[in-house]
């Protein structure tokens, strides 16, 4: 029995230090930046249906490979690359996949399809100006991004078994929201098992392989935005981005014991 104790809390023990090691090293930038978004929200914008054709021609004039994906009177989905350009009624979006660190072309670029948005629509309130940033950081499997979730002590894992399993929770998740007057922040920590099955239909198995994939990490999640309306003079999306990326990557420090 002695014998027995010792070694599961060595086994314990050997876990914590695990975990430990692995919450020790996480801080923002051993995060990989996976999204950046900017959305603003109006009031319902009824010329939308007559000036869709003139917006979206003036954005084919800025982005000349756009392809659509969706069209029809209350929403319009367009991408150019690696984003996504969006209009519907009542808010408009740019988003980027797998941005540069920087975001220095998305800041220009989605600023530019914000303001086209707002001058045809003839938007003359942001209700609100969403900012979104998601980053990503992979483990080895769900149970090792747990045991380094665990480790930075933003929460409290509960000892021993419980609702008759013996193993500790998976995956995780910490999640906070601070508001003022004038604006506001929603910051999501969370662990995340990703899962990709491509099975190729029969007529295509020479050629196509199946593939399967599953990929286990921590998600960085966090949306800044503002809270009062704002007219879109009063606002320079781009500066206000740059702005609050640094107030992101100060103030998430402690979550990493920063």
């Amino acid at each position: 029995m002695r014998v027995m104790a010792k070694r599961e809390g060595q086994e314990v023990e050997k876990v914590a230090a695990s975990g430990a090691a692995l919450g020790s090293a996480l801080d923002l930038s051993s995060f990989a930046l996976e999204s950046s978004t900017l959305e603003i929200r109006y009031p319902f914008a009824l010329a939308l249906w007559d000036r869709s054709g003139k917006l979206w021609q003036a954005v084919q004039q800025r982005w000349p490979d756009i392809v659509p994906l969706f069209a029809d009177p209350k929403k319009t989905d367009f991408k150019t690359g690696k984003s996504r350009l969006v209009v519907e009624f009542e808010q408009a979006r740019f988003a980027t996949s797998d941005p540069h660190r920087s975001l220095e072309q998305f800041f220009k670029e989605s600023k530019e399809f914000i303001e086209l948005a707002t001058g045809h629509l003839d938007i003359a309130t942001y209700k609100r100006v969403g900012f979104r940033l998601l980053y990503f950081k992979e483990f080895k499997d769900r149970k090792e991004a747990a045991e380094a979730f665990f480790a930075l002590n933003l929460l409290r894992m509960p000892d021993g078994k419980k609702f008759e399993i013996e193993d500790p929770p998976i995956n995780p998740q910490y999640s906070l929201r601070w508001e003022s007057e004038k604006k506001g922040v929603m910051l999501q920590l969370r662990c995340e098992t990703r899962t990709v099955d491509v099975d190729p239909p029969p007529e295509t198995a020479r050629f196509v392989k199946p593939f399967h994939n599953e990929t286990s990490g921590i998600v960085f999640d966090c949306d800044y935005y503002t809270v009062a309306p704002v007219e879109p003079g009063q606002v320079d999306a781009s500066e206000w981005m740059k702005h609050g990326v640094h107030i992101i990557t100060r103030d998430s420090r402690y979550l990493f014991g920063g």
